[in-house]
């Protein structure tokens, strides 16, 4: 006969006693992850939303991955801080947010990882901003070679042109931009705009590019005037699918956003003139943090006194 445990029913009650409780605990976890979940999805609905102001609607999101996608995972020290000091560090270094971490709101601590923390961060989905988050992309030039305004050789059609001559005043009118955009605004077709564009390459320039000026960027007046209505449709878009999906509240992990910071003029540019957009800067803030829950409420509370001052 086998030793007695000392409790009725010997070793088996024991057994059914702690998978009872490991049971009872496992449930008590999946409550307090889904309350979690459920606290997480209403932040990122209020930033979102424009509650919290509508520049932060643009923002960058990180969700965690799925498991089952085999992802690799993140390097806790590069991810959070830049950090890391292992040259054949195995794990992912394809995202960071160091910079945003260092510029969360007051009220919030941005201390360093205690000794229990582990060294890895679950896969993540970043999901950046559209209209003017994360980093800008470089301008492209055309492959068109602008014509100079000295030499007539090169011509649209391939004929070649007389040689030197006064402009025209259309061609004057042309070269400020001002006549393109008007001639721009009045067509209603966004294909009509990138078709009249390629019809010559000197007219590609002036709408899609912006002409030799550098007054304009990325194309005259009128097209950035699109181009900006079509990125906040799809930002809109984004946004509606983030908050009508059911699983975001579970996989949200971090939300960055951008202030706009006058850059310092250096000593070579100080008595360059330049426009608005050259000198400022998009500084990124940490305004969700899955790992501190005090960056948020920092950043609500400051964004919340804002949007009264505002009003």
């Amino acid at each position: 006969m086998g030793k007695c445990s000392g409790l009725k029913g010997g070793g088996h009650h024991r057994k059914a006693i702690d998978v009872a409780d490991k049971k009872r605990n496992e449930k008590k976890n999946r409550k307090k992850e889904q309350e979690a979940a459920g606290k997480r999805a209403i932040a990122l609905q209020e930033i979102l939303s424009g509650k919290l102001g509508s520049a932060h609607q643009d923002c960058d999101i990180y969700l965690q991955v799925d498991n089952s996608s085999n992802a690799t995972e993140l390097c806790r020290a590069h991810f959070r801080f830049e950090d890391c000091s292992n040259r054949r560090c195995k794990f992912s270094h394809e995202h960071s947010i160091a910079e945003a971490l260092q510029n969360v709101m007051s009220g919030s601590s941005n201390g360093e990882d205690g000794d229990d923390t582990p060294p890895t961060i679950p896969a993540l989905q970043c999901l950046p901003g559209i209209i003017g988050g994360g980093a800008r992309k470089r301008r492209q030039r055309s492959r068109w070679k602008q014509p100079s305004s000295g030499n007539k050789s090169e011509v649209e059609d391939g004929i070649s042109s007389l040689s030197l001559h006064t402009p025209s005043p259309l061609e004057n009118a042309l070269l400020e931009g001002s006549l393109v955009n008007t001639i721009v605004a009045y067509l209603e077709s966004n294909e009509d705009v990138v078709n009249l564009a390629l019809s010559c390459r000197y007219l590609h320039d002036l709408v899609l590019i912006g002409g030799s000026g550098a007054d304009i960027e990325e194309g005259c007046q009128d097209v950035q005037r699109r181009k900006q209505q079509a990125k906040e449709a799809k930002l809109l878009e984004r946004n509606q699918a983030l908050l009508k999906s059911k699983g975001v509240g579970v996989s949200l992990r971090y939300v960055v956003s951008y202030d706009i910071v006058n850059k310092k003029n250096s000593k070579k540019n100080k008595n360059r003139k330049s426009d608005t957009a050259r000198n400022t800067r998009k500084r990124p803030i940490l305004i969700y943090d899955y790992e501190n829950p005090h960056v948020f409420r920092a950043f609500r509370e400051s964004a919340a006194g804002s949007v009264d001052i505002e009003n």
